[in-house]
This record gives structure tokens, C-alpha cells and sequence, in this order.
């Protein structure tokens, strides 16, 4: 009980905060938020280094077979190493998070908040992402917003064309004219997905050769639309070392839709300035081709991005080419939506010098899906199976279940995946499925799922077949104050 008492006293000092900072707030003319306390509890198997002396493992080379099949590298006179399953351990970890907008003392002036605590996290499975740092300020800004201009300050996440950032600085949104927006922000840039500086400790302990100085982030967006027939827009931003002597990001940004009768065109474009090469470039096509049928298809070529801090984007990443088709068709009136879909790939040379290693150079998907829907019950379902270069995946998915009013459901999921292909050894198998469910009183919901999958391993003797258990329990509390947005 000792874990999961301490568990149940945070999320006790969880709720006492919850509820000072609610009367607090309460004086404020409007506010909306949410606090959520959950906890998960995942299974997790580690990896164990095994070896013998070389001369022991019969052949010869630098890779060997040894008697019951698994694969070793060897250093002659030295020893023939590998890896094989280790022991399982499981992992409870834990989050309190609370998130609010409040209003209140100028008209379009509001305050938005979220915060995030990891305290009774397990420490007994140091690899947990981020288990060591106990509390984050996912965004806390404030926010000025009137019929010209929008003026925001603080931490806060910025989602572009170039993906999903956050930074401590401000942004200001031009909006005057119904057909044109000019948008601009400038800041510290915080390392994506942690939250922190690019110098702070969890980028120093995660990478040895990890920036010595924070970022500076400043960009700008301008876009245009011309009725429902044509919009665009062009962003630019930069990121660069507090000291000014290197570059982090160097990126532009295009996107441009057009309706033409009933055809739907959608471009769009990253383009590293740093590498003058695009790293995504994609052209959508959508029309309908007849009653309750909607015909998509798209071109794109895809080059993996790196920020310039790190070694990878020295080893020169190759593009691919892709074009892939969809037909969907829908019923309101069944409730019912199918898909098929499919595509090809297409790696560029490597100029490696390996083709006699006969590595493909090409890959192909195919996918199915159904969904219905009717009267609460719900049923989802699809298929996948890509295969190419490095490795092959076929698997589908399951569920089905039934709405019994707001957050409040209950439904059963299946899944199936094989994997196998150049780069590994032998298949793997996950055959697993699990039930999940809300249950909601008043503003008060209980979240909770479980799940049981079944890993098994062909011709991969180093690996032992086991099962994998995870759980997932929540407590989410909505509260709220009427408000005009203003007092």
C-alpha cells in the first residue's frame, strides 16, 4: 500500500489546492477549468547484455549464430555479445494537472493557466520519461483580445504550419481587415515536447553534446482569404542561440487552399532555410465522384528535419517520394462511413555504396476502415499493412461501445500487429484488447481502462513470449462561474 498510499495523499493535496484556488477565482467574473488527477500502471520488460568469449561461439566473422539461433556480434579474441529479455518491473506513474481561463477588471482581458505535477510517480523504473521533475507550467499568459488586435504574454504554445512549439515571450495578432491577419511573436524558446530550456537539465542529462546556451525564437505569419474560393498564408521563423553564434531552426512555411466547383486543392510546404531543401511539400486533391462518395488524392515528398544543434542531420537523411488515393464513402442517414486507401514510396538514392546489401528502396500501404454510429452505440474498425524499406506492420483494430450521455460511455477494444521485415530478426505478434469507460456526476467524471496484450516472438530465440498489463484510472472535475469576458 505504500506506493499507492502516497499516491491517494497527493492526489488529496491535489484537490485541497484545487479547491483554495477555486474560491479564489470565484471573485473573478467568469472562469472555466478543469483539474484532472489520474494514475497509469504499464508493465515494462528491459533488455539485459549477455555474452561468451569468442572462441567459444562456433563459425566465424563478426556475426554469429549461436546454437539456439540468436544472432551475436563478435570481436575476434574478445568476447561474442547480445541482448536478451530481461526482467519486468511495473511502473505506476502519476499526474495532477489544472488548467483555467479566468476573466476579469478590463473588457477582452483574460488569464489562462495550466499546470502539471508528476509527485507519486514510481522512481523505481528510472527510464519513466520525466519522472524526475515533479512540476511543469505547461502555459500561463495573459491575453488581450478586441476587434483590431489580439496581444498575448507569457508561456504559451504556438502551433503552426512548422508544428507545435512553446516559448516565454509575446505574440501579436493584426486582424482588422476581414480578408487579411498579420500575426508575429517573438521570446525564449523552450525545447519541444519538455517544456524547458535547451540548457536545462533534462536536455544536458538526455544528450552529451546538448546546447550550452537557451534559444531565441521570433517569427511571423501573414495570410489572406478571398471568400470561400481561395486562402493562404507564408510564415517565416528563426531560432538562434542567446549569444547570437549558431542557428537552432531556420524555416519557412506555405500553405494555399483553393475551392474549384467542387473540387477541393490544398498545398502546402516546409522549406530549412539552413539546408535550402524542402522537408515536407504534399499537393491534395479532393472531389466527390458520386452520391455519398468523396475521391482524395496526394502527392508528397518527405525529407526527415533535424535542428542544427544535433549530429543527425550530418548523416545526410533521405528523401522519399510518395503519391497515395482514398475513396470514402458516408451515410448520415445509416450512421455508417467506410474508407480504402493506399499508397506507394519511393527512397531516393542514399549514395551510400551498399546496393549489394539488397536493402528496398520502396514501400507500399494499404488501409481500410469502417466507423457507424447509432442511437449511443458506436463501432470503429480498420485494417493496415505497410511494408518497405526496413521493416513490414499488419495489423487492425476493434471497438465497439455504447454513449449513455455526456462523459459518460463504456467500450470494448481488440488489436492485432504483426512486425517483421529486413532490419529484425524473426516476427513479433501483439494480440491484446481491453475495456474503458466514463462515468460522469454532474461535473464530476471517474475515467478508467484496462488493457492485456500478448506478445509473442518466431525465430527469436533471445526474446521470451510474456504478457503486458496496463490500467488507467481518472478523476477529471470541471467547475466554472458565468462570465461576459469582461467586468
Amino acid at each position: 500500500m505504500g506506493r499507492f498510499g502516497r499516491g491517494f495523499r497527493v492526489a488529496g493535496l491535489a484537490v485541497a489546492l484545487t479547491l483554495t484556488l477555486h474560491v479564489g477565482l470565484l471573485q473573478a467574473q467568469g472562469v472555466r477549468g478543469t483539474v484532472t488527477i489520474d494514475g497509469s500502471y504499464l508493465e515494462m520488460r528491459s533488455l539485459e547484455r549477455d555474452s561468451l568469449p569468442e572462441s567459444e561461439v562456433p563459425g566465424e566473422g563478426l556475426v554469429r549464430r549461436l546454437a539456439d539461433g540468436t544472432i551475436a556480434s563478435c570481436t575476434i579474441g574478445d568476447y561474442c555479445r547480445w541482448y536478451r529479455s530481461g526482467r519486468t518491473d511495473g511502473l505506476w506513474a502519476t499526474n495532477q494537472t489544472l488548467a483555467f481561463t479566468a476573466w476579469g477588471g478590463v473588457r477582452g482581458l483574460s488569464a489562462t493557466v495550466a499546470l502539471r505535477g508528476r509527485v507519486g510517480t514510481s522512481d523505481s523504473v528510472p527510464f519513466w520519461p520525466r519522472a524526475s521533475q515533479k512540476f511543469d507550467a505547461l502555459s500561463a499568459y495573459l491575453t488581450w483580445d478586441s476587434r483590431h488586435v489580439r496581444i498575448r504574454g507569457g508561456r504559451q504554445q504556438l502551433t503552426n504550419a512548422l508544428g507545435w512549439y512553446n516559448y516565454d515571450g509575446a505574440a501579436v495578432l493584426w486582424k482588422t481587415l476581414p480578408f487579411l491577419w498579420v500575426e508575429g511573436w517573438a521570446g525564449w524558446s523552450l525545447a519541444r515536447n519538455i517544456d524547458e530550456p535547451r540548457d536545462g537539465d533534462l536536455m544536458q542529462e538526455a544528450d552529451v553534446f546538448a546546447p550550452d546556451r537557451r534559444g531565441l525564437i521570433f517569427g511571423g505569419e501573414v495570410g489572406a482569404r478571398w471568400g470561400r474560393k481561395l486562402a493562404g498564408s507564408v510564415l517565416y521563423q528563426r531560432e538562434i542561440r542567446t549569444d547570437r553564434l549558431a542557428l537552432y531552426t531556420d524555416r519557412l512555411a506555405f500553405d494555399v487552399g483553393a475551392l474549384l466547383g467542387r473540387v477541393s486543392i490544398d498545398a502546402k510546404a516546409k522549406y530549412d532555410m539552413a539546408y535550402a531543401d524542402f522537408n515536407d511539400a504534399r499537393l491534395t486533391i479532393t472531389t466527390p465522384i458520386a452520391a455519398g462518395f468523396d475521391f482524395s488524392v496526394q502527392g508528397r515528398r518527405y525529407l526527415p528535419f533535424f535542428e542544427l544543434w544535433t549530429i543527425w542531420g550530418a548523416f545526410s537523411p533521405v528523401a522519399f517520394n510518395e503519391a497515395k488515393g482514398s475513396v470514402r464513402w458516408s451515410s448520415p442517414r445509416l450512421g455508417l462511413s467506410l474508407e480504402a486507401a493506399g499508397g506507394y514510396r519511393k527512397y531516393e538514392d542514399t549514395e551510400s555504396g551498399a546496393e549489394f546489401a539488397g536493402i528496398k528502396d520502396y514501400g507500399w500501404t494499404v488501409s481500410g476502415r469502417a466507423t457507424w454510429g447509432n442511437n449511443g452505440w458506436y463501432a470503429d474498425g480498420g485494417y493496415r499493412a505497410v511494408t518497405g524499406f526496413g521493416a513490414v506492420r499488419y495489423g487492425g483494430d476493434l471497438t465497439f461501445g455504447k454513449t449513455f450521455g455526456p462523459r459518460t460511455y463504456v467500450g470494448l477494444r481488440g488489436t492485432s500487429t504483426q512486425n517483421f521485415g529486413e532490419f529484425r530478426v524473426g516476427e513479433q505478434f501483439v494480440n491484446g484488447g481491453g475495456i474503458d469507460g466514463s462515468i460522469a456526476f454532474g461535473d464530476l467524471a471517474i475515467i478508467g481502462s484496462y488493457q492485456l496484450y500478448r506478445i509473442t516472438y518466431d525465430k527469436r530465440p533471445q526474446d521470451e513470449d510474456w504478457t503486458q498489463n496496463r490500467a488507467y484510472v481518472g478523476l477529471q472535475w470541471r467547475f466554472g462561474v458565468a462570465g461576459g469576458g469582461d467586468i
